[in-house]
Formats: C-alpha cells, structure tokens, sequence
C-alpha cells in the first residue's frame, strides 16, 4: 500500500473528517478519465505563495545569531557548549535549507480542504468560471483510494501554519517545511498528500539534469474512484444543464450511484 506514516504529518483527529477538493469541469474530466489525482512539483506552487517549501524568516535569523546571543535555554537543549559547536551546528542548518531548496523539484504534492462543510472562499479561489464541482471524500477514503498504488510511498497530513517571522519550522527532517505554511494562508485548512521521488534511489538528486521530472509539471497518481468519491457538490451557480451532463459523466464513469448535491451556498433565504 502506498500511503505510510510520517513523523511529519498529523493525521485530523477523526479518520472520517470531511476533506474537499475543488476544481473546474476540465479538471474533473481528468480525474475521471484517468482514474487518478494530480500531483503538482512543489516548486510550481511558488506562483501562488513564493514561501512554499522553504524555511522561515525565524529560521534564517536564528543562523545569524553568536554562540554569545544564544538563550541558555537553547544551549542546555541543543548541548552547545561552545562557540565551535555551534558553528557546526549552523553549517549543518544552512546546508539543510539548500538541501530542502533542491528537493522541491523532485517532490509532488495533491491538496485538500479539510472541514466539516464546504467552503464560499474556496468555491471563488479554485474556479475560473461559474460552473464547477467540488468532491466530497474523508480521510480514509483518501487513504484507502491509494491501496493498488505502489510506485512511491504517499505521506498524508494536515498542514500546520507559522508566523514566518516569529516561528522556526522543525529543522531535523527534509520534509518538514514542505507541510508548513504561513498564517495568511491558514482559511484554506489544507490536508496535504506528498510523494517524495527520491526514495529508495528512485529519482537521482546528484544532478538537475538527472531529475527524471525535470520537465513535468506534475505526475498522475492512479486511485480507486468508488472509494476516493462520497458525494459531489455543484457550485453555486451551476446552471439547470450542469446537473444533467455531469449525471451523464458520473453514469459513463460508473459512478452514478454517487449522490449529486447542489451547493448549500445557492440556498435563498426564507422570511
């Protein structure tokens, strides 16, 4: 089974909590006629938030800092004991960041919206039109959807969010800046599915050029459709025809036994 647990991202406290996934027809073509999830490379993303996949400013500042600055706090728990130590330490930190920097190419990432009930902001963030669908799965069916996928491993988690000029992200594992976002993005209650390509040697790091998704924009990740899906919402302003060609999608996908809902949103209000 591809999903396995990470140290690094925190499953919601209910294996059943409700995630979303928001996207236009197109998008959802896709979905149903590959039978699988698109993975973007986490390097893309930086369009839409330059810090994604990157240490903080907290992080940065602390390497600044004299072997004389340090709190004793720090010193007791890190067991730096002099000013030597304490270079080496650093050295090590600022080859992790560009570690991390590097690896942003070669990691993939699918993200979800996770809460109890849909979302009017994420309806406007995610589609460029009117018309567009939004699925409703949990957790486990996200993780179960994964069973027949064995190319890499897929870690899960929700994503925590910093102040990224007062708080450091964890700097003892490769992975952990890429499941921290800042606070301004926090509306988005993201849960995050990431592949990392270089496991077990699969992908080669030693050179850019050796990146075997070096000129993808993303990979494909086939899941179980009857399992992932639970429902399917329609936008807010879907039109009367949305209704009957996504049915008529659903049916040839062999879905069609899944419930079609209209948005909550689209509800008038009753005096």
């Amino acid at each position: 089974m591809a999903f396995a647990a990470h140290p690094e991202f925190t499953p919601p406290s209910d294996e059943n909590a409700i995630i979303w996934r928001y996207m236009d027809l197109s998008k959802f073509l896709s979905v149903l006629d590959k039978s699988a999830l698109f993975f973007i490379r986490l390097d893309r993303l930086s369009e839409m938030d330059p810090f994604e996949g990157y240490y903080t400013n907290a992080n940065l500042l602390t390497d600044r800092l004299r072997f004389e600055d340090l709190p004793e706090e720090w010193k007791t728990k890190g067991g730096i004991k002099d000013a030597e130590t304490w270079e080496i330490l650093r050295s090590s930190q600022q080859q992790m960041r560009q570690f991390v920097k590097i690896n942003r190419a070669v990691t993939f990432v699918n993200s979800w919206y996770c809460q109890q009930h849909e979302s009017a902001a994420m309806w406007s963030q995610y589609l460029r039109s009117g018309e567009g669908i939004a699925i409703q799965s949990s957790y486990r069916r996200l993780v179960e959807s994964l069973q027949n996928y064995t190319e890499y491993n897929v870690q899960i988690g929700l994503v925590k969010y910093l102040n990224y000029e007062r708080q450091a992200i964890p700097s003892g594992n490769l992975l952990s800046p890429f499941i921290y976002k800042r606070k301004s993005f926090e509306h988005e209650r993201e849960i995050r599915a990431l592949i990392w390509t270089p496991e077990h040697g699969k992908n080669d790091l030693s050179d850019p050029s050796k990146n075997k998704y070096r000129d993808e924009l993303g990979i494909y990740v086939p899941i179980d459709l009857n399992i992932l899906v639970e429902r399917v919402y329609l936008s807010p302003t879907s039109q009367p025809w949305y209704l009957e060609l996504l049915s008529s999608l659903m049916k040839k996908y062999n879905l069609d036994g899944k419930e079609i809902i209209l948005s909550d949103l689209a509800k008038t209000p009753i005096y």
